[in-house]
């Protein structure tokens, strides 16, 4: 798995960081947008920058590897167009000068890059130490609204968007396996081995139906939600794919306290139903992706320290989870030992 950036050392990001900056002034020319300032936000799967035009009006410049398709970028901004004609409020692409929603450029040093640009999604990031139960319970009601926009979507002809299952879990775990050693101990690693064995059998057993499967956001944890007041909004759909709902759920309460899960799952009830066999489902769902996060996270340098210090928590649920003990509802220190 490779975060598609090479910003394993401080060195690395820095040159990222000026390649893609000379890309997003180079592309913003092939956009008919005013502009007077442009602010670098993150180097992750793409590089983003905000772009102002000092009217209030805001924009978000995208840079994408050209390892990426163009393909799979159109199919990304397609979904979103096709959430905003059902009333959902989104992020909207804008066209460049050409009338294309993907711009090509390249750098004077040769790189080369896909760009992307829509129109910001306004609002307030929140820590999940400040999150009410409200925000939280919509927080669920809004992934639920948008599994419920994708129910009847068809995929057109060429639409081209990741798959989130068993085939994308085994690459993970290979990844994982190669560079463990940097953060996790090889007696530490047996235990991830027995939870990937029991996480892959389980998604061997699942099946595909049109309740549980489909169109997802895929990464719609409360740094990629918005708030407005009281009121959610999804963002950074970068990750967009096809998956089971309860995947789509595992990312989003990853990242939330034992007690706020409940809240989230509370809100997602109450505009969708969830089966009698949900839980075990969505633990199982919910190790896959601390696998996939350490797998993403691996080769990175500057992230090292913190995986470090996660690793008594993470192998806390992984015991729960082989031991066949329910724990996404539990404060941790049950489990530490």
């Amino acid at each position: 798995m490779k975060n598609g950036f090479l910003i394993n050392t401080d060195a690395n990001r820095i040159l990222t960081l000026k390649q893609t900056k000379h890309a997003a002034l180079k592309a913003l020319q092939d956009y008919e947008v005013d502009w007077n300032s442009i602010h670098f936000i993150q180097i992750s799967e793409h590089v983003t920058f905000r772009i102002e035009n000092g009217e209030e009006e805001k924009f978000l410049l995208r840079i994408h590897q050209i390892d990426k398709t163009s393909e799979e970028i159109i199919s990304e901004l397609e979904w979103l167009a096709t959430l905003k004609r059902k009333g959902l409020d989104v992020p909207e692409a804008i066209v460049n000068r050409e009338g294309a929603l993907v711009t090509h450029t390249a750098t004077t040093d040769g790189h080369r890059y896909y760009v992307t640009l829509l129109r910001w999604i306004e609002g307030e990031r929140l820590d999940k130490k400040v999150l009410t139960e409200e925000k939280i319970r919509k927080m669920g009601a809004l992934m639920a609204n948008l599994h419920e926009a994708a129910a009847d979507f068809r995929p057109y002809n060429g639409f081209t968007r990741p798959v989130w299952g068993s085939e994308s879990f085994h690459r993970d775990w290979e990844h994982l396996q190669r560079h463990h050693s940097h953060f996790i101990s090889d007696e530490a690693f047996e235990l991830y081995t027995i939870a990937a064995a029991k996480v892959a059998n389980h998604l061997e057993t699942l099946k595909h139906q049109k309740r549980n499967y489909g169109l997802i956001h895929a990464d719609l944890h409360n740094g990629n939600v918005v708030f407005r007041g009281n009121e959610p909004y999804a963002i950074d759909f970068g990750r967009c794919g096809f998956g089971f709902h309860l995947y789509d759920i595992a990312q989003s309460i990853m990242g939330l306290l034992p007690h706020q899960r409940e809240l989230f799952l509370d809100g997602y009830k109450q505009v969708r139903k969830m089966d009698d066999d949900a839980i075990p489902i969505l633990e199982c769902f919910f190790v896959m992706s601390i696998i996939e996060a350490y797998s993403f996270h691996a080769e990175t340098t500057l992230e090292i320290e913190n995986l470090i210090e996660e690793q008594p928590y993470a192998q806390a649920i992984l015991r729960g989870y082989i031991n066949g003990t329910p724990f996404m509802f539990h404060p941790l220190d049950v489990f530490l030992s």
